[in-house]
C-alpha cells in the first residue's frame, strides 16, 4: 500500500485503507493495486466523495486535509 498510494490511512492492519489517489474511477485504483479477475488478490475499491460515519477523528481529519489538497 505504501508504494502504491504515499497517502493512505489504515483503517483496520493490513486489510482496510482509506487513500488518496489521482487515479479517475475505482477501476484504475483496483489494477495499481493489482486487485483484478486474472491472478490479482481480493479487494474492494469505492470512492468517498460524500463521506458520513463514525470513526476515529484522524481519518475524518485526514479525508478533509486530502480534499483540500485536491
Amino acid at each position: 500500500m505504501k508504494a502504491s498510494f504515499p497517502q493512505h490511512f489504515p483503517l483496520a492492519e493490513d486489510s482496510l485503507w482509506a487513500v488518496a489517489a489521482d487515479e479517475n474511477t475505482c477501476v484504475d485504483v483496483c489494477e495499481r493495486l493489482g486487485i483484478t479477475s486474472i491472478g490479482g488478490g481480493p479487494g474492494v475499491v469505492s470512492k468517498i466523495e460524500d463521506y458520513y460515519g463514525f470513526y476515529d477523528r484522524a481519518l475524518w481529519e485526514k479525508l478533509n486535509a486530502w480534499k483540500a489538497q485536491r
